[in-house]
Protein backbone atom coordinates (compact mmCIF):
# COMPACT_ATOMS: atom_id res chain seq x y z
CA UNK A 1 0.00 0.00 0.00
CA UNK A 2 1.43 2.94 -0.95
CA UNK A 3 -0.04 6.42 0.68
CA UNK A 4 0.70 9.93 -0.66
CA UNK A 5 -0.16 13.08 0.66
CA UNK A 6 -2.25 15.49 -1.77
CA UNK A 7 -2.16 18.42 0.01
CA UNK A 8 1.68 19.14 -1.36
CA UNK A 9 0.83 17.41 -4.78
CA UNK A 10 -1.05 19.59 -7.68
CA UNK A 11 -4.14 17.17 -7.54
CA UNK A 12 -6.76 18.17 -5.25
CA UNK A 13 -5.53 21.97 -5.10
CA UNK A 14 -7.49 24.83 -4.65
CA UNK A 15 -8.59 26.88 -7.81
CA UNK A 16 -8.92 30.37 -8.21
CA UNK A 17 -12.39 29.89 -9.58
CA UNK A 18 -13.84 27.89 -6.32
CA UNK A 19 -16.79 27.40 -7.23
CA UNK A 20 -18.89 28.21 -11.22
CA UNK A 21 -22.05 29.14 -9.87
CA UNK A 22 -19.75 32.10 -7.90
CA UNK A 23 -21.57 34.67 -9.62
CA UNK A 24 -22.48 38.49 -9.02
CA UNK A 25 -26.42 37.69 -8.92
CA UNK A 26 -26.78 34.97 -6.58
CA UNK A 27 -30.71 33.30 -6.54
CA UNK A 28 -31.85 32.39 -3.15
CA UNK A 29 -34.10 29.29 -3.18
CA UNK A 30 -36.58 27.95 -0.28
CA UNK A 31 -36.61 24.37 0.92
CA UNK A 32 -38.46 22.59 2.93
CA UNK A 33 -36.78 20.32 5.58
CA UNK A 34 -39.02 16.17 5.43
CA UNK A 35 -36.66 13.64 7.27
CA UNK A 36 -33.15 14.53 6.34
CA UNK A 37 -33.94 15.72 3.22
CA UNK A 38 -34.37 19.23 1.94
CA UNK A 39 -37.20 19.55 -1.04
CA UNK A 40 -37.45 22.59 -3.52
CA UNK A 41 -40.33 23.01 -5.42
CA UNK A 42 -39.40 26.03 -6.89
CA UNK A 43 -39.22 25.58 -10.81
CA UNK A 44 -36.15 28.16 -11.33
CA UNK A 45 -34.16 25.58 -9.05
CA UNK A 46 -33.24 23.56 -11.96
CA UNK A 47 -30.56 26.12 -12.29
CA UNK A 48 -28.82 25.23 -9.15
CA UNK A 49 -28.71 21.69 -10.46
CA UNK A 50 -26.93 22.75 -13.54
CA UNK A 51 -24.17 25.48 -12.08
CA UNK A 52 -23.06 22.88 -8.88
CA UNK A 53 -24.76 19.62 -9.77
CA UNK A 54 -26.50 20.01 -6.21
CA UNK A 55 -29.16 17.35 -5.67
CA UNK A 56 -31.56 15.29 -7.78
CA UNK A 57 -35.00 15.43 -9.58
CA UNK A 58 -37.57 14.09 -8.67
CA UNK A 59 -41.03 14.63 -10.34
CA UNK A 60 -39.94 18.09 -11.04
CA UNK A 61 -38.59 18.62 -7.46
CA UNK A 62 -35.07 19.23 -6.36
CA UNK A 63 -34.28 16.85 -3.60
CA UNK A 64 -30.82 17.72 -1.58
CA UNK A 65 -28.99 15.64 0.54
CA UNK A 66 -28.31 17.07 3.92
CA UNK A 67 -24.55 18.20 3.08
CA UNK A 68 -25.74 19.94 0.34
CA UNK A 69 -28.61 21.42 2.03
CA UNK A 70 -26.05 22.50 4.85
CA UNK A 71 -23.85 24.09 2.60
CA UNK A 72 -26.00 25.68 0.74
CA UNK A 73 -27.90 27.29 4.03
CA UNK A 74 -23.95 28.64 4.82
CA UNK A 75 -24.01 29.90 1.84
CA UNK A 76 -26.49 31.86 2.16
CA UNK A 77 -27.92 30.26 -1.20
CA UNK A 78 -31.03 28.29 0.73
CA UNK A 79 -33.31 29.07 3.17
CA UNK A 80 -35.13 26.15 5.29
CA UNK A 81 -38.21 25.44 6.58
CA UNK A 82 -39.71 22.51 8.12
CA UNK A 83 -43.00 21.56 7.60
CA UNK A 84 -44.73 23.75 10.51
CA UNK A 85 -42.95 26.55 8.63
CA UNK A 86 -40.21 26.87 11.47
CA UNK A 87 -36.79 28.39 10.23
CA UNK A 88 -33.61 26.55 10.22
CA UNK A 89 -30.12 28.50 11.00
CA UNK A 90 -27.46 26.69 10.16
CA UNK A 91 -26.43 26.38 13.14
CA UNK A 92 -30.05 24.60 14.61
CA UNK A 93 -29.80 22.80 11.13
CA UNK A 94 -26.44 21.32 11.61
CA UNK A 95 -27.50 20.28 15.04
CA UNK A 96 -30.90 18.24 13.86
CA UNK A 97 -27.99 16.18 11.22
CA UNK A 98 -25.41 15.49 13.71
CA UNK A 99 -27.44 14.21 15.80
CA UNK A 100 -29.25 11.94 13.32
CA UNK A 101 -26.60 11.12 10.91
CA UNK A 102 -23.24 9.26 12.26
CA UNK A 103 -19.84 11.55 11.52
CA UNK A 104 -21.92 14.10 9.91
CA UNK A 105 -20.01 16.49 10.84
CA UNK A 106 -16.35 14.64 9.45
CA UNK A 107 -18.24 14.39 6.35
CA UNK A 108 -19.46 18.07 5.96
CA UNK A 109 -15.69 19.14 6.56
CA UNK A 110 -14.92 17.17 3.61
CA UNK A 111 -17.42 18.09 1.54
CA UNK A 112 -17.25 21.54 1.69
CA UNK A 113 -13.49 21.47 1.54
CA UNK A 114 -13.71 19.90 -1.94
CA UNK A 115 -16.69 22.25 -3.11
CA UNK A 116 -14.84 25.35 -2.12
CA UNK A 117 -11.65 23.75 -4.40
CA UNK A 118 -14.03 23.79 -7.14
CA UNK A 119 -14.93 19.97 -7.62
CA UNK A 120 -17.87 18.36 -8.30
CA UNK A 121 -18.38 16.08 -5.17
CA UNK A 122 -21.35 13.10 -5.19
CA UNK A 123 -22.80 10.62 -2.61
CA UNK A 124 -20.42 7.53 -2.91
CA UNK A 125 -21.92 3.99 -2.69
CA UNK A 126 -21.98 0.92 -0.28
CA UNK A 127 -20.43 1.49 3.47
CA UNK A 128 -16.96 2.46 2.93
CA UNK A 129 -17.19 4.99 0.09
CA UNK A 130 -18.69 8.29 1.45
CA UNK A 131 -17.81 10.55 -1.76
CA UNK A 132 -17.97 10.01 -5.77
CA UNK A 133 -15.74 13.79 -6.71
CA UNK A 134 -15.50 14.28 -10.67
CA UNK A 135 -12.43 16.68 -12.42
CA UNK A 136 -13.16 20.62 -12.38
CA UNK A 137 -15.24 21.64 -15.65
CA UNK A 138 -16.65 17.99 -16.20
CA UNK A 139 -20.76 17.18 -16.35
CA UNK A 140 -21.98 14.92 -13.65
CA UNK A 141 -24.13 12.32 -14.91
CA UNK A 142 -22.29 12.36 -18.06
CA UNK A 143 -18.07 11.87 -17.28
CA UNK A 144 -17.01 9.22 -14.50
CA UNK A 145 -15.63 10.47 -11.46
CA UNK A 146 -12.23 10.53 -10.79
CA UNK A 147 -11.61 10.52 -7.44
CA UNK A 148 -13.39 8.00 -4.51
CA UNK A 149 -12.97 9.57 -0.97
CA UNK A 150 -13.25 7.94 2.49
CA UNK A 151 -13.23 10.55 5.02
CA UNK A 152 -11.81 9.50 9.10
CA UNK A 153 -11.34 11.56 11.84
CA UNK A 154 -7.92 11.94 13.12
CA UNK A 155 -7.15 9.46 15.39
CA UNK A 156 -10.01 7.02 14.53
CA UNK A 157 -8.40 3.92 13.86
CA UNK A 158 -8.73 1.78 9.95
CA UNK A 159 -8.42 -1.77 9.94
CA UNK A 160 -5.62 -2.34 7.02
CA UNK A 161 -8.30 -5.30 6.11
CA UNK A 162 -11.02 -2.54 5.65
CA UNK A 163 -8.32 -0.27 4.01
CA UNK A 164 -7.48 -3.42 1.43
CA UNK A 165 -10.95 -3.61 0.95
CA UNK A 166 -11.82 -0.01 -0.29
CA UNK A 167 -8.56 -0.35 -2.45
CA UNK A 168 -9.61 -3.06 -4.58
CA UNK A 169 -13.32 -1.44 -4.92
CA UNK A 170 -11.51 1.57 -6.19
CA UNK A 171 -9.65 -0.43 -8.12
CA UNK A 172 -12.46 -2.57 -9.57
CA UNK A 173 -13.85 1.18 -10.67
CA UNK A 174 -10.78 2.40 -12.11
CA UNK A 175 -10.95 5.80 -9.77
CA UNK A 176 -8.35 7.06 -7.29
CA UNK A 177 -8.79 6.25 -3.80
CA UNK A 178 -8.22 9.06 -1.54
CA UNK A 179 -8.15 9.14 2.28
CA UNK A 180 -9.55 12.65 3.91
CA UNK A 181 -8.05 12.74 7.37
CA UNK A 182 -9.94 15.79 9.71
CA UNK A 183 -7.92 16.88 12.79
CA UNK A 184 -9.61 17.98 15.60
CA UNK A 185 -9.05 21.54 14.09
CA UNK A 186 -11.04 20.84 11.63
CA UNK A 187 -8.73 20.84 8.49
CA UNK A 188 -8.63 18.23 6.12
CA UNK A 189 -5.80 16.46 4.40
CA UNK A 190 -6.19 14.24 1.47
CA UNK A 191 -3.72 10.98 0.97
CA UNK A 192 -3.89 8.99 -1.93
CA UNK A 193 -3.77 5.27 -1.72
CA UNK A 194 -2.47 2.87 -4.37
CA UNK A 195 -2.02 -1.17 -4.74
CA UNK A 196 1.39 -2.01 -4.28
CA UNK A 197 2.63 -5.46 -5.40
CA UNK A 198 5.70 -7.27 -3.98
Amino acid sequence: MNVVNLNENKELKSSNNTEKEKSKEIEVYNGILKGLKVHIEDEKSKKLYEKGYYGNFENNILILEPLEALLLLERKRLNIYDENDKNYNFRALSEYFVKNIPNFWTKYLVYKDIRSRGYIIRQGFGESIEFRVYDRGVIAGESAAKYLLHPITEGTPLKLVDLAKITKIAKSSRKKLVLTVVDRQGEVTYYQCKEVLL
